[in-house]
């Protein structure tokens, strides 16, 4: 059995360590924990890629080079083409919804206003597990704005505290093939 995990995020420099790549920031830990190596880039499926295998399952965890806003397009052809269900296709995301460093998991459901799920709907349906790490939120600042901020330093550690738990829970879930919803 084969897994797709997915970050979504923004590519580039500039967008580093934003509140809005928090999934990028989830498949760098994961990588790390598993042991995956480096992202290559795979032009096939728009993204970078690495492999990992968790417990005795296959891994292929996702950073969509497309941009947020059609984060699907990538999330498809990598299903496709690795031949992945979408019910072990996880979808990892900030959500501006829940407070900083709060994480849902849950299956199917809506985009909630956050268009990198709404492109990933959109490309692949509903079926697939939601992982949403909450950034907080500003209302001083438009939510465009907002998102592609940097997290402050005491941000930081809490948003990394999320990011180890998560990539903790979907290596505990997966090994086991135990997926559940969960608020934390």
């Amino acid at each position: 059995m084969k897994y797709l995990i997915v970050g979504l995020g923004n590519p580039g420099p500039e967008y580093e360590n934003s509140r809005h790549n928090v999934g990028f920031m989830v498949l760098d830990n994961l990588a790390k924990k598993l042991e995956a190596g480096e992202f290559v880039g795979e032009k096939r499926v728009n993204g970078e890629i690495a492999k990992a295998k968790v417990g005795e399952r296959d891994a292929i965890l996702l950073k969509p080079q497309t941009y947020m806003n059609l984060s699907g397009e990538a999330l498809k052809s990598t299903s496709d083409y690795y031949k992945i269900e979408s019910e072990n296709t996880i979808v990892v995301s900030d959500d501006v919804n829940l407070e900083l460093g709060q994480v849902r998991i849950r299956f199917s459901g809506e985009a909630g206003g956050h268009k990198g799920l709404s492109s990933v709907i959109g490309s692949a349906g509903q079926d697939f597990w939601r992982v949403r790490i909450g950034i907080g939120q500003n209302s001083d600042i438009p939510m465009e704005d907002f998102v592609l901020q940097k997290f402050t330093p005491e941000e930081q550690k809490l948003i990394e505290e999320a990011i180890d738990k998560v990539s903790s829970i979907l290596i505990e879930s997966i090994t086991q093939d135990k997926l559940e919803n969960i608020t934390l």
